[in-house]
């Protein structure tokens, strides 16, 4: 008997909702080539094509759109399954961290079905840098921290490997006779440290435009068009656009976005919503530590 992965199917109806193999990329915290490599896996195990293309969009065939209705019934059975045997167990607070540029594009879909699951856990959510939120796992005011620090010490998982890219405002224009202006985070800021280096490597001449110890003032700055910044891409919006090697910029690496778990005493329901992250992303992640029983964090 043939058996389908309930992952396959998860990709599957996020490329439904978002209408975008990009979108759905975010919402699933997956890379976009890793979703077209599921949806490949998917058809052939169905043994059916469920994209058609239609000029620059996939559109859904009609095999597509029979098993987007079975695929939610699917989806929405096994989540009320786990919220009946796991729910009980599971409240109180759970305090995350995580930084401005991802709190509104991947926190939500990380955290949208596991709140579904316990309707009686309370979440907390703190935007910050990631050297602060770190600060803030180690001494206990916070139960999970995104971040791109890197603290091999302690649980965590790979959750996001995100592309940093150079961004302006969309009608910016250059100037080649000056040198690059640059809008950047104070330190410490990786995404400084990225944008510098790879400057630095290639000879390219610029100057400190603009700093901001927050990411609203840099996409403030960004927008008034008073210079371009290195960001991940989650940070893109239409107002601004998306600056390559055709304008002459060096290449930029990409970031992890990690997650992290506090190893003195986690809350069960902070370990378990580790854990099934961890799950998520193919596993990941070094190991959690035993929860503390009870609703504290």
């Amino acid at each position: 008997m043939r058996h389908l992965d309930l992952s396959l199917l998860r990709t599957f109806v996020a490329i439904c909702d978002e209408s975008s193999f990009a979108k759905a990329a975010l919402k699933v915290h997956k890379s976009q080539p890793a979703i077209s490599q599921q949806m490949g896996r998917l058809e052939s195990e169905l043994q059916v094509a469920l994209f058609i293309k239609k000029g620059r969009q996939k559109q859904l065939t009609a095999a597509g759109m029979r098993l987007e209705e079975y695929a939610r019934r699917l989806l929405a059975l096994h989540d009320e399954l786990w919220a009946t045997l796991h729910d009980q167990e599971l409240s109180g607070p759970v305090r995350i961290g995580a930084p401005a540029d991802i709190a509104d594009t991947v926190l939500p879909g990380i955290l949208q079905s596991f709140a579904r699951a316990n309707p009686r856990l309370s979440m907390a959510i703190h935007v910050g840098r990631s050297p602060d939120l770190m600060d803030m796992l180690f001494t206990g005011e916070l139960d999970l921290t995104i971040s791109t620090r890197v603290a091999s010490d302690i649980p965590h998982l790979v959750l996001r490997n995100s592309p940093v890219v150079w961004i302006a405002a969309s009608d910016y224009q250059f100037d080649n006779l000056q040198p690059l202006p640059l809008v950047l985070a104070d330190e410490p800021s990786i995404f400084r440290r990225i944008a510098l280096e790879a400057l630095q490597e290639h000879g390219h001449s610029y100057k400190e435009s603009y700093i901001s110890p927050n990411l609203a003032g840099i996409k403030s700055a960004v927008r008034a068009g008073l210079g371009i910044t290195a960001r991940s891409i989650e940070v893109v919006t239409p107002e601004f656009r998306v600056l390559s090697e055709r304008e002459g910029l060096p290449p930029l690496p990409n970031v992890n976005f990690y997650l992290y778990l506090r190893d003195d005493n986690p809350s069960e329901a902070a370990s378990k919503l580790y854990q099934l992250l961890a799950s998520q992303v193919g596993g990941a992640a070094s190991p959690a530590p035993s929860p503390a029983h009870g609703d504290g964090a």
